[in-house]
């Protein structure tokens, strides 16, 4: 592998790493922003961004590229399938009973309220960066959309189990970042998309779960404030005129 293609998998390697790394302390906790988390999946999209842009850097994606697919290979259509699979796992892992810190309806809104966010960013960012792909089939290339989706599952992933199960973290990671290197080795994506790809589906879900927060407390204040005027409705020392 050229030098210049080995630095930039270095960095992809290093930030994905640091964005899996972060958990939370405890499970009254769970729904709180994960901050490294998001500084981690904002660098993420700032160097994917910045690998993208400036043509001096984009070079070294197109060494990647290149070093990926010294040796020709046909096209491998598998990571259309696997991008789900990290975001199926927590819903099969609840009903299979392994209770993670959400329940399977708080999991659905949250799923459907983190990857939602992030999937109108990947379209909105998609028409407007109109970039080439690598094959030269369309200019929807940054970020990459495959592995937004199969970040999106792993992080989930990290969030509900990490801490009680770190393995079922890393599995989920791990089957991401196929999906993330696959988009490269079918020539359908640059690092550069992946990575980008990958930390918004990161900032996604904790910003997700950061909102879900706010509505329980919300929920739940209401719940409190109703109880208790209830309380003070039925309190025989209250006195009617």
């Amino acid at each position: 592998m050229k030098k210049p293609a080995a630095i930039l998998l270095v960095f992809v390697v290093c930030f994905a790493r640091v964005g899996a790394q972060d958990t939370v302390a405890t499970p009254c906790e769970s729904l709180l922003i994960t901050k490294p988390a998001v500084i981690s999946g904002t660098a993420m999209m700032a160097v994917g961004a910045t690998f993208t842009f400036v043509p001096e850097l984009h070079g070294l994606c197109v060494d990647l590229r290149d070093a990926v697919q010294s040796d020709g290979h046909d096209r491998l259509t598998f990571d259309n399938y696997i991008q789900y699979v990290p975001m199926a796992t927590p819903f099969a892992l609840k009903i299979c009973g392994l209770q993670g810190r959400s329940s399977i309806r708080d999991m659905v809104n949250l799923t459907a309220l983190g990857y939602g966010m992030g999937s109108l960013v990947v379209v909105g960012v998609k028409q407007l960066s109109h970039m080439r792909r690598p094959d030269n089939t369309s200019f929807t290339s940054f970020p990459s959309g495959h592995t937004y989706t199969a970040f999106v599952g792993a992080e989930l992933l990290r969030r509900e189990y990490g801490d009680d199960y770190p393995m079922i973290a890393v599995a989920g990671y791990a089957v991401a970042t196929l999906t993330g290197f696959m988009r490269i080795y079918n020539n359908r994506h640059w690092a550069s998309d992946v990575l980008a790809g990958a930390g918004l589906a990161i900032v996604s879900v904790n910003v997700g779960y950061w909102i879900g927060d706010k509505v329980l407390e919300w929920h739940q204040s209401r719940k409190r404030t109703a109880l208790s005027m209830e309380l003070d409705q039925s309190s025989p020392y209250v006195l009617s005129y």
